[in-house]
């Protein structure tokens, strides 16, 4: 189990034992996490502008796998690519600076050891979303739509498209819907189960 708790170190705890471990690496208060969808890899967004993805390197311990670095403020919320599969697809990343972004996960080697340098993750899309901090964002369970919610009172639904071939992934969010009418900001926003 991870924890984010007002600290620039993840506190790491094992369900079994319920010993616990600080995982450094960040250079600011981690705000977020989010886990793979076949629960291998998880990830963190923090005040330093960026987030990453942390993969066991043992039974106990884990070791960052990606760096995603462009935001311009703190990354507050983050949501990995729902279908469950051997490979990690995509991440998308909310900020402060009112953008999404889509990351390509798709570089990460399939192992990993704590010797090797993270992989430095690249953006295929960047959008402005909202007018105000992003809160939180959910990917739906078929990887086709994307939700955010803000400070600006809206939430909003986005199309994800997302492709590998043997040039490379491409990806890309479009406006679909902007749900309008609440009097403050939208905080959680989560997709059904199918």
């Amino acid at each position: 189990m991870a924890l984010a708790t007002n600290s620039s170190l993840i506190r790491l705890y094992s369900t079994d034992s319920l010993d616990a471990r600080l995982l450094p690496g960040h250079t600011d208060i981690v705000l977020t996490l989010a886990s793979s969808a076949n629960g291998r890899a998880f990830a963190s967004g923090a005040k330093d502008r960026s987030a990453r993805v942390w993969a066991p390197s043992t039974s106990w311990d884990w070791t960052c796998i990606g760096i995603c670095e462009g935001h311009a403020e703190s990354i507050g919320a983050l949501a990995f690519s729902r279908q469950d599969s051997d490979s990690l697809k995509f991440l998308v990343t909310g900020s402060q600076d009112r953008t999404l972004k889509m990351w390509d996960l798709s570089s990460i080697p399939p192992t990993s050891t704590s010797s090797e340098a993270p992989t430095k993750l690249k953006s295929l899309s960047t959008l402005k979303a909202h007018d105000r901090d992003i809160n939180a964002i959910d990917v739906a369970p078929n990887d086709a739509l994307l939700a955010s919610g803000s400070q600006d009172k809206t939430a909003k639904v986005f199309s994800i498209s997302y492709t590998t071939t043997s040039s490379g992934s491409r990806g890309e969010l479009k406006l679909l819907g902007t749900c309008k009418g609440h009097k403050r900001g939208v905080w959680t926003v989560r997709f059904g189960r199918t």
